[in-house]
């Protein structure tokens, strides 16, 4: 019988089927095991498309709600919009919009003149300024205006004051943060603190301005 000489190709060709047949055979043999992963697959990938498409959808709806609640506000329809707001916030707290509505209840307790109520909402809304600061100067200021409205002038007074030292946005409303200060350090008789005030003051003007900070001063010292 004459030999025939084996080839690389041919070997490869033999290895290749040999690994193919094997490999089947594994399969078939625990057709249950990968039957069960492939479903396992097949839930987790379902699952997070729906996870993705009910955020896209409730982000959706949020915004629709905000800028519905937004619409009323700016309308001066302030029971519309404060309802809206509420409902929001309950539903969609841990949202931008959710905490920015917050503070809009707290806007509308204020106009309505629920005092205690805005100062509630106001400090309530402070608490996620880090995350959402965009209206953080305007709830302090919100909240030391209540204050102002409960006759509680030490309060306010410290709340304008730690406003202007730490204020981010509006920086131009340093001087008239510092001016209520003041102003309501008078009313808490507190003198000393509202010549402090005034001073640091005294060096953010110029002109006329300067000129009555300097005889409010002269009159709190003598």
């Amino acid at each position: 019988m004459s030999s025939r000489k084996i080839k690389k190709k041919d070997i490869k060709e033999d290895t290749f089927i040999t690994t193919t047949l094997n490999a089947w055979e594994y399969i078939r043999e625990n057709q249950t095991k990968f039957f069960a992963g492939l479903v396992v697959i097949v839930i987790a990938i379902v699952l997070v498309s729906w996870i993705s498409r009910s955020k896209r959808e409730a982000n959706i709806a949020v915004t629709d709600r905000f800028s519905e609640a937004m619409y009323s506000y700016n309308l001066g329809d302030f029971k519309t919009a404060e309802e809206s707001f509420t409902l929001i916030s309950n539903q969609y707290g841990g949202s931008r919009e959710g905490i920015y509505s917050i503070y809009f209840k707290g806007k509308c307790s204020l106009g309505n003149g629920r005092n205690v109520e805005a100062i509630q909402e106001f400090d309530q809304y402070l608490e996620h300024a880090n995350k959402y600061p965009f209206f953080r100067d305007a709830a302090m200021a919100g909240k030391a205006a209540a204050l102002e409205n409960e006759r509680n002038y030490g309060e306010a007074a410290q709340v304008y004051l730690d406003l202007a030292n730490t204020i981010i946005t509006n920086t131009y409303f340093e001087k008239l943060y510092l001016k209520r200060a003041a102003e309501s350090f008078k009313l808490d008789n507190q003198t000393g603190k509202a010549i402090e005030v005034l001073e640091k003051l005294l060096e953010l003007t110029t002109g006329t301005e300067r000129r009555d900070i300097e005889i409010e001063l002269a009159i709190l010292r003598s």
